[in-house]
């Protein structure tokens, strides 16, 4: 059976009905996964230098103290040794997102204290305190912290992802769900993203090495959080306005 389709009433297209129903799903699958889009890279794969630089979004950051260059999970990462030593990636717009996912692969050399590993303005970020991962999100008035149940191990490797919806936040550890809390909605403090720790309490420093940061603009799936954690970092190619695609990123692998 085919079908004839009016197109401004001038054109007529033939097709049969399965081509029709195959076209209208993969124009479905298109439009659910164009929902996230990456906005900043930072793969930390450089040999030296003071700017960290961000291959998708342009938000390079700058070294604050001392820190090394060193083998990272995947080519390169960052070492970090508290106190005073992070980065600092200046305030902008396009990293203050009502909903979101923040990835980072993160490597402990002690598991002293709380230790922030990266945060946008103190108003979302990823920290671990207590043996465990915590995220947290800033309502306006406070912080909600949600709480993971994955205990580190010092020396080992981990992806830890953040995920900030309209109304909750979650944390995952290697692909996996950890916890999830429900919240308010995120409001952002006049503060700039630090990788690390940062001066605006001056004491939550990070000593253990940092690899493959993303910010996605939206909140992703777990299997596509679980899908970058098994096979990182497959993060599609970047479009002409710089940005990164879910589907592409699936499709890839």
């Amino acid at each position: 059976m085919a079908l004839i389709l009016r197109i401004g009433g001038l054109k007529m297209i033939r097709m049969s009905v399965i081509t029709l129903a195959f076209t209208l799903i993969i124009l479905s699958i298109t439009n659910t996964a164009l929902c996230a889009n990456l906005v900043s890279h930072w793969p930390l794969d450089q040999n030296s230098g003071e700017e960290v630089k961000d291959v998708v979004g342009g938000h390079h950051g700058k070294i604050i103290g001392k820190a090394k260059w060193v083998k990272g999970q995947f080519g390169n990462g960052l070492q970090l040794t508290a106190p005073s030593n992070y980065v600092e990636v200046q305030k902008s717009k396009d990293l203050e997102l009502s909903t979101l996912t923040l990835i980072v692969w993160v490597n402990f050399d002690s598991l002293a204290g709380r230790q922030e590993v990266v945060s946008y303005a103190d108003s979302y970020g990823i920290f671990a305190d207590g043996g465990i991962f915590r995220a947290l999100l800033y309502n306006g008035n406070n912080w909600d912290v949600v709480n993971g149940t994955t205990k580190i191990e010092q020396g080992k490797w981990y992806q830890t992802a953040l995920t900030v919806a309209k109304n909750g936040i979650a944390i995952y550890v290697n692909g996996k769900l950890d916890a999830q809390l429900a919240t308010p909605a995120i409001a952002f403090q006049d503060f700039p993203m630090w990788f690390g720790g940062g001066p605006a309490d001056n004491q939550f420093w990070l000593t253990g090495t940092i690899d493959e940061i993303e910010l996605w603009n939206d909140v992703l799936p777990a299997g596509e959080i679980e899908k970058i954690y098994k096979n990182p970092p497959s993060l599609g190619a970047v479009d002409p306005n710089g940005k990164t695609t879910t589907l592409w990123g699936a499709i890839k692998r």
